[in-house]
Protein backbone atom coordinates (compact mmCIF):
# COMPACT_ATOMS: atom_id res chain seq x y z
CA UNK A 1 0.00 0.00 0.00
CA UNK A 2 2.40 2.14 0.86
CA UNK A 3 4.06 2.40 -2.71
CA UNK A 4 0.90 3.23 -4.15
CA UNK A 5 1.20 6.26 -1.99
CA UNK A 6 4.50 7.41 -3.32
CA UNK A 7 3.37 6.45 -7.00
CA UNK A 8 0.27 8.54 -6.83
CA UNK A 9 2.48 11.24 -5.27
CA UNK A 10 4.65 10.85 -8.11
CA UNK A 11 1.96 11.29 -10.50
CA UNK A 12 1.03 14.58 -9.07
CA UNK A 13 3.98 16.12 -8.40
CA UNK A 14 4.87 15.35 -12.32
CA UNK A 15 1.54 17.21 -13.23
CA UNK A 16 2.13 20.11 -11.32
CA UNK A 17 5.96 20.19 -12.47
CA UNK A 18 4.21 20.40 -16.19
CA UNK A 19 1.80 22.81 -15.50
CA UNK A 20 4.05 25.25 -14.06
CA UNK A 21 6.09 25.24 -17.09
CA UNK A 22 3.24 25.68 -19.09
CA UNK A 23 2.30 28.37 -17.26
CA UNK A 24 5.57 29.95 -17.22
CA UNK A 25 6.24 29.74 -20.81
CA UNK A 26 2.82 31.15 -21.27
CA UNK A 27 3.99 34.40 -18.87
CA UNK A 28 7.02 34.98 -21.26
CA UNK A 29 5.07 34.93 -24.41
CA UNK A 30 2.83 37.29 -22.73
CA UNK A 31 5.80 39.72 -21.33
CA UNK A 32 7.59 39.28 -24.91
CA UNK A 33 4.11 40.68 -26.80
CA UNK A 34 3.52 43.50 -24.58
CA UNK A 35 7.51 44.46 -24.26
CA UNK A 36 7.15 44.73 -28.25
CA UNK A 37 4.08 46.49 -28.41
CA UNK A 38 4.84 49.30 -26.22
CA UNK A 39 8.69 49.34 -28.30
CA UNK A 40 7.25 49.24 -31.74
CA UNK A 41 3.34 50.22 -31.47
CA UNK A 42 2.07 53.73 -32.38
CA UNK A 43 -1.29 54.88 -32.27
CA UNK A 44 -1.01 55.50 -36.10
CA UNK A 45 0.11 51.69 -36.81
CA UNK A 46 -2.50 50.41 -34.23
CA UNK A 47 -5.10 52.25 -36.31
CA UNK A 48 -4.04 51.26 -39.82
CA UNK A 49 -3.85 47.44 -38.44
CA UNK A 50 -7.35 47.76 -37.41
CA UNK A 51 -8.68 49.11 -40.68
CA UNK A 52 -6.60 46.04 -42.73
CA UNK A 53 -8.29 43.38 -40.21
CA UNK A 54 -12.01 45.04 -40.76
CA UNK A 55 -10.92 45.38 -44.31
CA UNK A 56 -9.77 42.21 -45.02
CA UNK A 57 -12.51 40.44 -42.69
CA UNK A 58 -15.42 42.52 -44.42
CA UNK A 59 -13.70 41.50 -47.78
CA UNK A 60 -13.99 37.58 -46.31
CA UNK A 61 -17.57 38.44 -45.71
CA UNK A 62 -18.53 40.14 -49.59
CA UNK A 63 -16.41 36.93 -51.25
CA UNK A 64 -17.22 33.88 -48.85
CA UNK A 65 -13.69 32.77 -49.20
CA UNK A 66 -10.08 33.43 -48.11
CA UNK A 67 -8.04 35.98 -49.91
CA UNK A 68 -4.91 35.03 -51.41
CA UNK A 69 -1.85 36.44 -50.68
CA UNK A 70 -1.77 39.26 -53.23
CA UNK A 71 -4.98 40.58 -52.07
CA UNK A 72 -4.01 40.47 -48.60
CA UNK A 73 -1.57 42.54 -50.26
CA UNK A 74 -3.12 44.90 -52.06
CA UNK A 75 -5.40 45.66 -49.21
CA UNK A 76 -2.69 46.42 -46.89
CA UNK A 77 -0.86 48.88 -49.51
CA UNK A 78 -4.02 50.82 -49.68
CA UNK A 79 -4.96 51.15 -46.24
CA UNK A 80 -0.61 52.28 -45.76
CA UNK A 81 -1.43 54.42 -48.64
CA UNK A 82 -4.41 55.92 -47.39
CA UNK A 83 -3.48 56.57 -43.57
CA UNK A 84 0.09 58.11 -44.31
CA UNK A 85 -0.98 60.38 -47.10
CA UNK A 86 -2.97 61.99 -44.41
CA UNK A 87 0.26 63.74 -42.58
Amino acid sequence: MNQYIYFILGIVLGISIAVYFYERREEKIEKTIEYNQRIYSTKKLDVTMQTVVERITSSINELKRDLTEEEKNEIIVKCYKEKFLEL
